[in-house]
């Protein structure tokens, strides 16, 4: 498993608790590098789509717990993703 595959499966166990919390579903977490900034993307999904709120609360909650066990040693920026609106743009640009 590569370091970044390793961040990845690390953040998702941290996430998991707070899909189950407020029902959300994990979709997917990646950690990729954009135009020379590292992005740890979790996406989430739930029966009725994801409000911004709902992202608000998973950014701020796991950004305290990505703080707390501070396993990526690259500078990266945190972002909660909503998979039904991702999904609908990508449908739309097909």
């Amino acid at each position: 498993m590569s370091r970044h595959q390793d961040y990845e499966s690390r953040t998702e166990q941290l996430v998991m608790p707070l899909c189950e919390k407020y029902n959300y579903e994990l979709v997917d977490v990646e950690f990729v590098k954009e135009a020379g900034s590292w992005h740890l993307r979790v996406y989430i999904d739930k029966q009725g789509g994801i409000t911004l709120d709902d992202l608000t609360t998973v950014n701020h909650e796991l950004s305290d717990l990505m703080d707390e066990n501070d396993f990526i040693s690259e500078s990266y920026i945190l972002e909660a993703v909503s998979y039904t609106h991702l999904r609908a743009h990508e449908t739309c640009a097909d």
